[in-house]
C-alpha cells in the first residue's frame, strides 16, 4: 500500500511568526504548559534546540492513549515559517506505520495567517490501512493549534 496524504488549512488572527515559534520552535515548553492532559513533557533526545536533525521525544501522561512519540526535524525555514518533521518511533505508530511525515507552513494573511498542515502516512508493507488513526491525528493537531492560538490571543506579549 502506498503513502496516504492528508491536508488541512486553518486561518488564524495570530501572526504567522508567533504561531510558528510557539508550535514549531518552542513547543517543548508551550505544549506541556497549555495541554498537560495531552503532553507530560517533551525532551530533546538529540540536539538541544529546535534545529534540523534534532530529535524530540513527546511523552504523554499516564492514562493517555499512547506513551510516547519521537519526532526528528527534517527541514526548518525560520524566515518562511516552515517546518517538516518525521515521527520515527513510538507507540503512536501503532505497529502499522513505518513513519509519519508532517509539514507545517504558516503564511501571513493580513495581521494573521493561514496554516497549512500536510501529513504523509507511510504504512508498513502488508498492513491494512485504517483511515481513522490519521484522521484522528489531524483533529488532534487542529485542537492543539486552536489551544495555542487562544493562548497567544489572550497573551499578546507571549
Amino acid at each position: 500500500m502506498g503513502v496516504k496524504t492528508y491536508s488541512q488549512e486553518i486561518e488564524s488572527p495570530v501572526a504567522a511568526g508567533r504561531l510558528f515559534k510557539a508550535l514549531c520552535l518552542d513547543n517543548h515548553n508551550v505544549l506541556p504548559k497549555l495541554m498537560p492532559k495531552s503532553f507530560k513533557n517533551i525532551e530533546f533526545v538529540e540536539g538541544t534546540s529546535a534545529t534540523v536533525g534534532c530529535v524530540r521525544q513527546f511523552n504523554f501522561p499516564d492514562g493517555f492513549q499512547y506513551k510516547y512519540a519521537k519526532h526528528r526535524i527534517d527541514e526548518l525555514d525560520v524566515a518562511n515559517f516552515y517546518c517538516k518533521y518525521t515521527t520515527t518511533e513510538g507507540d503512536v505508530l501503532d505497529g502499522k506505520y513505518e513513519c509519519v511525515v508532517n509539514e507545517t507552513k504558516f503564511s501571513p494573511k493580513g495581521s494573521g495567517c493561514v496554516c497549512k498542515m500536510t501529513t504523509r502516512v507511510h504504512p508498513l508493507p502488508g498492513t491494512k490501512f485504517n483511515e481513522e488513526g490519521p484522521k484522528m491525528g489531524q483533529e488532534k493537531m487542529k485542537k492543539m493549534f486552536k489551544t495555542v492560538e487562544e493562548y497567544l490571543m489572550a497573551n499578546p506579549s507571549a
